[in-house]
């Protein structure tokens, strides 16, 4: 099937459009490295908006006909494979007046939805003749998931919702001296942002569109469920909208593949034992949930206990459950910063700790762990004071502290603060210190 006409549209749409408005991030993605670059992440956490405020930098210095973007999830390019690739450059130098005296760039948006796309992208990174830069919303994109031909030949960048210290900026509030707002009665206006996000979370058109953020929130839940998940992987949007809202019911928690079985077969889905890890493996692929191990040095340790389940932002499951509980929450968000501080867990990993064989043991909600060494433990309450903070957050951190080894252990306040062996730290100001 020739699909030159199509790719004609495309091109010719986007070189006759102009760029949007677009908002800095605080991720730096680099204009000459000699590999790949991919841009990760869920859907509509502001990847596209990334490459193009990339692509005006570019245009300061680059002729505009040697930067190509295509989104293949443009309506016109359905169902494109490979062999259809081919046709995209032969279109692109019929349109375009190229600059071969200076370098092409290709912005390859959405690339994950054309059928054997991988080994399209590395004959033509071998031909030395393009700049390539993937985006999508599928963590196979990450250089350790990329298949083997690709594989030590990208670097990738992944992109969540706004961080906190972005959703300030964008709604207007900018921190200059964090040390002073500690003993400051300004930092009652960061608390009130940080319910704000808690409540709305950070996909950036929500943060711009308040009004219309409950909506937005709902139809990005729809298109997880439905084409992220049900059209990608070929599953039953029904029964993935029960799994969903099912699996969100239990966040900050421990995610039981049996319980949720029974709970699927109770509503006569007809599914095998292994449906929920499967789906929820999927879930996991497009960046909607994750999961956290236990820390153990035994594999078999770990297969034997649940993990933790943590959703990808606070706003999906306040729209979702509807009865959200806040220490659930800032834990939630925790977790997803963590994601973001470690590049999506390349600069280190992060496990939850629980004494073994005891239903009822001690616990830590991170460890994190940086090459082969425990750095640090972290629980975290939604408590304004020392009285608050309830005993077994303390007793967790110092049995593991014990046998891990660690000595740095902290505990996320709302809002109270104190040093000591156990430092007890503001959310907000953790949130916003450099790191």
């Amino acid at each position: 099937m020739n699909r030159k006409d199509d790719f004609r549209h495309v091109i010719s749409e986007w070189f006759l459009s102009d760029l949007p408005e677009t908002f800095d991030r605080d991720i730096s993605i680099p204009i000459n490295v000699g590999v790949i670059v991919s841009i990760v992440g869920p859907r509509r956490s502001g990847k596209t908006f990334l490459m193009y405020g990339f692509i005006k930098r570019l245009r300061e210095s680059i002729p505009i006909e040697n930067i190509l973007y295509v989104n293949f999830e443009h309506e016109r390019l359905r169902n494109l494979d490979a062999n259809d690739l081919g046709d995209l450059l032969a279109v692109y130098y019929e349109v375009s007046h190229v600059d071969r005296r200076s370098a092409i760039y290709l912005f390859l948006d959405e690339i994950q939805v054309v059928s054997g796309w991988s080994k399209w992208v590395n004959r033509i990174y071998e031909s030395k003749e393009f700049r390539i830069y993937l985006s999508g919303s599928s963590s196979k994109l990450l250089s350790r998931e990329l298949s083997t031909e690709l594989r030590g030949r990208s670097i990738d960048f992944t992109v969540f919702p706004f961080s906190f210290r972005e959703f300030l900026r964008v709604t207007g509030i900018y921190v200059q001296e964090l040390s002073l707002l500690l003993h400051s009665e300004k930092s009652g206006i960061i608390i009130g942002a940080l319910r704000d996000y808690i409540k709305t979370g950070g996909f950036p058109e929500v943060v711009s569109l308040r009004d219309m953020g409950e909506k937005l929130l709902k139809s990005y839940v729809d298109t997880m469920i439905i084409k992220d998940v049900g059209e990608r992987f070929r599953v039953e949007p029904s029964v993935l909208s029960v799994f969903f809202n099912y699996a969100i019911s239990g966040y900050s928690k421990y995610f039981a593949g049996t319980k949720t079985y029974n709970f699927l077969k109770m509503l006569n889905y007809k599914i095998s034992r292994g449906f929920p890890l499967v789906i929820m493996g999927h879930f996991n692929e497009v960046f909607a949930l994750f999961q956290v191990e236990i820390f153990s040095l035994s594999a078999k340790s770990k297969k034997q206990y649940p993990r933790k389940l943590y959703v990808v932002d606070t706003g999906i499951i306040n729209v979702v459950t509807r009865t959200a509980e806040m220490g659930r929450l800032i834990e939630n968000l925790v977790f997803m910063e963590l994601c973001r501080r470690s590049e999506y867990f390349t600069k280190f990993q992060v496990y939850y700790w629980k004494e073994y064989g005891k239903a009822e043991g001690k616990e830590v909600d991170f460890v994190i762990m940086v090459g082969n060494k425990v750095s640090e433990l972290i629980n975290v309450t939604f408590a304004s004071s020392r009285e608050g903070v309830p005993e077994r957050e303390i007793s967790g951190l110092l049995k593991a502290s014990e046998e891990l080894k660690c000595k740095k252990m902290t505990i996320f306040t709302w809002d109270y603060l104190e040093s000591g062996d156990i430092a007890f730290t503001p959310l907000w100001y953790w949130l916003l210190a450099p790191y």
